[in-house]
């Protein structure tokens, strides 16, 4: 699963997720780092990369939009969990995530640290679309 980390998340967490072995990107990585959300979702859709955001405020963006892509993964009340856990938690949870996807399709996670990870199927609204909960893994 390849992932972008937006600009209100640490670099240091995509580089923490690549030495686990993941295919992780950050907005500065990629001259993204002062992008508007839209040019960033839309990046993320065009390449297949989940989004993992702390940008609570994405969420109404991309329930009024529609859109069907991309996938994107909200962090929550983790601002002051040190990023090595917040890395880890992260981890930890990608594969529930990725099996969401790939199942059911494009979605909204947010995860919390202790609760359950909480999905909601894009486009936000649509007739049919489900939400589902897994349970948390932490490390």
């Amino acid at each position: 699963m390849k992932l972008l980390i937006d600009q209100n998340l640490p670099q240091r967490l995509s580089t923490l997720l690549q030495a686990g072995g993941r295919d992780a990107l950050h907005t500065e990585d990629e001259g993204l780092a002062t992008a508007p959300d839209p040019l960033i979702l839309a990046w993320c859709c065009r390449i297949s990369r989940l989004l993992v955001t702390a940008d609570k405020k994405l969420t109404k963006f991309v329930a009024s939009s529609g859109a069907d892509c991309p996938s994107v993964l909200v962090l929550r009340e983790m601002r002051t969990v040190p990023v090595e856990q917040t890395a880890a938690i992260v981890a930890a949870n990608l594969g529930q995530v990725e099996r969401v996807i790939v199942e059911r399709g494009n979605a909204l996670f947010s995860l919390t640290p202790g609760r359950p990870i909480r999905a909601e199927l894009l486009p936000l609204g649509a007739i049919g679309a489900t939400a589902a909960t897994t349970q948390p893994i932490e490390p």
